[in-house]
């Protein structure tokens, strides 16, 4: 999925260009934008021309998101990355950062500039850059359980549960008495 951050025209091109390729785009205010917009499978383009761009950014960056590029020069994104890595955004994080985004065409119209952008993020996909999944978090199992014979409640079958074994079956109890 293609996640732009921005309302201007190119902003509203590249979503369209995305969308008319068979691609998941969904157009984000810069303001409106956070990490949960994104995540490991995302293609994040941060277009918000100059307002909010270190907010957006940073957010985008939290999101880990298999591609992050900013619409900008590369004089602006060096501001932009510099005033993030004085404020301990990790540099490793800022180095996936593209700037600009997409191909480095110079000054030129809101939608060669969206094309640009797309062509490269066709690029980054069709080179399997972008995971088709994302691991989900395992969870830790949850603990046995067992039912305390005198009152009747469930209780974790484990040390904390007064264990008693008699006549080789251990029995819990939900506290001593």
């Amino acid at each position: 999925s293609l996640v732009v951050v921005g309302r201007s025209p190119m902003a509203r091109t590249l979503a369209e260009l995305a969308r008319a390729v068979g691609w998941q785009a969904t157009l984000v205010a810069g303001e409106d934008f956070t990490a949960a917009d994104a995540d490991g499978r995302s293609m994040v383009v941060v277009a918000t021309q100059g307002h909010g761009d270190e907010e957006a950014v940073a957010q985008a960056v939290a999101a880990k998101p298999a591609y992050l590029g900013l619409v900008g020069s590369r004089k602006r994104g060096a501001a932009v990355l510099g005033y993030l890595a004085e404020r301990g955004v990790p540099r490793d994080d800022l180095d996936r950062v593209r700037v600009p985004a997409g191909l480095d065409l110079g000054p030129t119209s809101h939608q060669e500039i969206a094309v640009a952008i797309m062509a490269e993020l066709v690029q980054v996909r069709a080179s399997g850059q972008v995971p088709t999944t994302v691991a989900a978090p395992v969870a830790a199992p949850a603990p046995p359980t067992a039912v305390d014979p005198v009152c009747g409640m469930t209780v974790d079958a484990g040390p904390g549960s007064y264990p008693v074994e008699h006549d080789g079956v251990t029995y819990y109890f939900c506290r001593p008495g």
